[in-house]
């Protein structure tokens, strides 16, 4: 018994490659907010992240005839985003990046008790999350916030399901123990 999901996967990267617009235009609905929701952890910037992932389409579109997909094609539009996110990265210089981080610090500083203390909650986790190593905060990011399964992370990274699994493992290991006197905070301020 044959996957009915593989067959309309290779059905519509079919009708891309022969141009199919409203095919191209539902796998733009489908996955354009979840790609640049991923590509914003990457570049911190929402709107560079919207412009790599028009840039992804126009790229698959424009090579739509001699697509190849060996994985899913929801591995390949994450992968690709993924590659384009990191060579934005590497463009970016680090005074502008830190000129951004600086502004948006300074933006939380008008906020009332109560959120200043939720945006400082939420800082710490960001910041343990960013403390892992890369590899495993790429994994943990997919998987806790793109909604990504082992398998599509696998392939994405390019390593094994069991690395996946054990990068996460890993990852919850380390926030859990970076993280554990929040515990503590949060029942304070609850008091």
């Amino acid at each position: 018994m044959s996957n009915p999901g593989i067959h309309s996967e290779l059905d519509t990267i079919e009708k891309i490659r022969l141009g199919d617009v409203e095919t191209f235009s539902q796998l733009f609905r489908r996955y354009y907010e979840p790609l640049c929701m991923f590509a914003a952890r990457f570049t911190r910037d929402f709107d560079a992240a919207e412009n790599i992932v028009q840039e992804v389409f126009v790229k698959l579109w424009d090579g739509r005839e001699s697509l190849s997909v060996e994985v899913s094609l929801k591995g390949y539009m994450y992968a690709s985003v993924r590659n384009s996110c990191l060579n934005y990265i590497k463009r970016e210089s680090l005074s502008s990046t830190l000129e951004r981080v600086e502004g948006r610090s300074n933006e939380t500083t008008t906020r009332p008790d109560i959120q200043l203390e939720s945006s400082e909650i939420s800082q710490t986790v960001e910041r343990a999350i960013n403390k892992l190593p890369h590899k495993r905060r790429e994994i943990f990011c997919m998987a806790k916030y793109d909604d990504l399964s082992y398998q599509e992370i696998a392939e994405i990274q390019n390593v094994s399901v069991n690395t996946v699994k054990t990068q996460l493992k890993r990852a919850l290991k380390t926030l859990a123990k970076s993280l554990q006197y929040m515990h503590i905070v949060l029942l304070l301020l609850t008091i």
